[in-house]
C-alpha cells in the first residue's frame, strides 16, 4: 500500500511538472520583427508580439487610453510607438516607414510597416528598442531578408547593427 501511494504521488508530481512546462518555457518578454528588402527597394517590416506581453505594455505606451488591444486610441499610440522605437537607415539616411496593417489575434499581434530604400546600398543599419522602456530585459530579434541573404539580429539594448543586403 505504501509503495502504491508513493508511486501515485511520484506520478502526480511528474504530471504537474510536465503540465507546467509551457508556462516555464516562456522565456520572458520578447518580440520578433521580419524585415524584407525587395530588389526594387521596397522594404517591409513586420513586428510580431505575444498578445499577453503587449497588452499590459499599453499602460505605458498609451497612458491616456484603455490598456486594451480593442481600444483604437491604444492601437494608434502603439503604431506611433513602434515607428519611434524601430529605425532603419540606408547610406546614413533614415528610411521612413509607414503603417500598412495590423492583425490582432487571441495569442499574437502583428503590426506591418512599409517603406522604400533609395539607391542600392550595400548595407542597412537597424536599431530596435521596442518595449525596452517597458520591460528592461526585453529582447528583440530582427530577421533581415534581402535576396538570398538572411541575417538574424538580437537586440538587448540600444545597439544598432549594419547588415549587408547586396
Amino acid at each position: 500500500m505504501k509503495r502504491r501511494l508513493a508511486s501515485d504521488l511520484l506520478a502526480a508530481a511528474l504530471f504537474a511538472a510536465v503540465a507546467s512546462g509551457p508556462a516555464n518555457a516562456h522565456r520572458g518578454h520578447d518580440a520578433m520583427s521580419v524585415m524584407t528588402l525587395g530588389a526594387d527597394g521596397a522594404l517591409t517590416v513586420s513586428h510580431r508580439f505575444e498578445a499577453h506581453d503587449l497588452e499590459p505594455a499599453l499602460a505605458s505606451i498609451a497612458p491616456d487610453a484603455q490598456p486594451s488591444l480593442d481600444d483604437p486610441e491604444a492601437i494608434a499610440a502603439l503604431k506611433a510607438y513602434l515607428q519611434h522605437r524601430f529605425a532603419v537607415n540606408a547610406a546614413g539616411k533614415p528610411v521612413p516607414l509607414a503603417f500598412s496593417a495590423i492583425e490582432v489575434g487571441v495569442r499574437q499581434v502583428r503590426v506591418d510597416y512599409a517603406g522604400r530604400v533609395k539607391g542600392k546600398p550595400k548595407a542597412l543599419e537597424v536599431q530596435s528598442t521596442i518595449l525596452r522602456d517597458v520591460y528592461p530585459k526585453q529582447v528583440n530579434q530582427v530577421v533581415v531578408r534581402s535576396g538570398k541573404i538572411v541575417r538574424t539580429l538580437r537586440f538587448a539594448g540600444s545597439e544598432a547593427y549594419q547588415v549587408p543586403v547586396r
